[in-house]
């Protein structure tokens, strides 16, 4: 099974001939919604988090600081320090898609 991967380029095309509109007004439906997920899930003063019914969710959690890691050239042990990481959680309707056997027979 081959692995497609979708642009930005890609999902303007889709959008527009979906919706039946220009490429030029698609670009920028995309383009804004795009900064707008940006803005919020990046600002600094809170945690976001994003949920977008019979989609999923976007979050933003801190992982806590390791000192188990190793440098596997030096064998050193190393600090990572703790970060924000944006995790995606899928809904149930699209799991529940993605799961079944009907989707999987036509690859």
């Amino acid at each position: 099974m081959k692995k497609i991967t979708y642009n930005r380029k890609d999902l303007i095309r889709k959008l527009s001939y979906k919706i039946n509109m220009n490429r030029n007004d698609s670009k920028i439906i995309v383009d804004c919604f795009l900064d707008v997920l940006k803005d919020v899930l990046l600002d600094d003063k809170s945690l976001s988090r994003i949920e977008l019914r019979n989609f999923g969710v976007f979050d933003v959690i801190i992982s806590e600081e390791r000192s188990n890691a190793r440098n596997p050239k030096t064998k050193k042990t190393v600090v990572i320090p703790k970060r924000k990481k944006l995790i995606f959680k899928p809904s149930k309707n699209i799991n529940k898609i993605l799961h079944m056997e009907k989707f999987w027979k036509e690859f």
